[in-house]
C-alpha cells in the first residue's frame, strides 16, 4: 500500500474581486488546487494545496513574490503556512468541475464525467476531455478560453507551436479543429509535461509532440500559429523569440495578460513588425492576437 503524502497549505484572505487572479497566480506557480471560503466584508479565504516534496522555501519565496508582483502584497499580512495530510479535499475540489462549453466549437468536460455526456452533446461540438493536475488550464479560465475561440475564428494551420502548453489544453483544441496539423507543444515544468501527455492519451491525440523546455528548443523550426497563454512580461520576453519562429503573415494568439498591464505589452508590440488583428478584453484579462507584416523589399 502506498503511503500517503503531506501536503504545504498556503491559507490567505483578498479581496472577492482579487479571488480570480489569485487562484490563477497559484496554479500557475505549482499549486495542484484551490478552495475558496466566502468571508465577511467581500473577502475570501484562498487555501491553495502544493505538494510538501516539492515546495521548497525557494518556492514559497517566489509565490510570495509573485503576490506582491501582482498587486497583492497586502494578503501575505493574513497568509499561514502549514502541513495538511492526504485527505479527499481533492475529490472535494473536483465536485466543482461540470461539462462547459467554449465558443461554437469546444465542449470541456472532466473524464469521470464523460458517460454522462448525451449523444447530442458529442454531436454537436470537438470534446475536451481534461484531468485538472498541477498544470494551469483546465478551460474554465478567461485567460484559456480567449486562445480557443480565437482558434475557431482565425483557424488552425498545419504547423503550431504551443508555448508553456501548462495542461495541454490548448494543443489538444488546435489538434481538434485541425487533426492534420503538426503541432509542437512546450513546456519548462516537467509535470505539466507529464500532466499533458496524460490528457494527451486521454483525448487519443496523436499529432502533437510535447518537449521540455521553451523557445531554445525550436531550432531551425517554423510556424504560422504561436500560441502563448502566459504571463504580460512573459510575452513580451519571449516577443524576439517568436518574430524567429514566425513565418511571414504567421499569428500569435496571447493571453495571460492582466488589463492594467495591456499597455507595456502592446507598446512592446510596436517595436516589432506585428498588427493587432483581434482583441478581447473582460473585466480583469486581455487576450490579443498578432499578425506579422510583411516586410517589402525594394529593388
Amino acid at each position: 500500500m502506498t503511503d500517503k503524502k503531506n501536503w504545504l497549505q498556503l491559507e490567505f484572505e483578498v479581496d472577492a474581486e482579487q479571488e480570480d487572479l489569485a487562484s490563477w497566480l497559484m496554479i500557475r506557480h505549482g499549486s495542484t488546487g484551490c478552495e475558496v471560503a466566502p468571508l465577511e466584508n467581500s473577502r475570501v479565504l484562498i487555501k491553495a494545496n502544493f505538494e510538501e516534496d516539492k515546495a521548497t522555501e525557494e518556492h514559497i519565496g517566489n509565490v510570495k513574490a509573485l503576490l506582491e508582483e501582482y498587486g497583492l502584497a497586502p494578503c501575505l499580512k493574513t497568509l499561514r503556512i502549514q502541513t495538511i495530510a492526504d485527505q479527499d479535499w481533492l475529490a472535494k475540489w473536483k465536485e466543482g468541475f461540470k461539462p462547459f462549453n467554449i465558443g461554437t466549437m469546444f465542449l470541456v468536460c472532466p473524464p469521470w464525467l464523460k458517460d454522462e455526456l448525451t449523444p447530442e452533446q458529442l454531436s454537436e461540438r470537438h470534446l475536451v476531455l481534461i484531468e485538472p493536475g498541477m498544470a494551469f488550464g483546465t478551460g474554465l479560465h478567461a485567460t484559456t478560453r480567449y486562445c480557443m475561440e480565437a482558434m475557431e475564428h482565425f483557424a488552425v494551420p498545419d504547423d503550431t507551436v504551443d508555448v508553456g502548453t501548462g495542461s495541454g489544453i490548448l494543443s489538444i483544441a488546435a489538434a481538434k479543429l485541425n487533426p492534420s496539423a503538426k503541432i509542437v507543444a512546450v513546456d519548462t515544468d516537467s509535470e505539466s509535461i507529464r500532466v499533458a501527455t496524460e490528457n494527451l492519451v486521454l483525448n487519443e491525440v496523436k499529432n502533437v509532440r510535447l518537449i521540455q523546455g521553451s523557445t531554445e528548443v525550436l531550432d531551425n523550426l517554423t510556424f504560422d500559429l504561436i500560441l502563448s497563454n502566459l504571463t504580460c512580461e512573459d510575452n513580451i520576453a519571449l516577443m524576439i523569440d517568436y518574430l524567429r519562429l514566425l513565418r511571414p503573415s504567421g499569428r500569435i494568439i496571447c493571453a495571460g495578460i492582466l488589463v492594467e498591464k495591456l499597455s507595456k505589452l502592446e507598446e512592446a508590440i510596436a517595436s516589432y513588425p506585428l498588427k493587432i488583428v483581434d482583441k478581447q478584453l473582460d473585466e480583469k484579462w486581455a487576450g490579443i492576437t498578432l499578425e506579422r507584416i510583411p516586410v517589402s523589399i525594394r529593388s
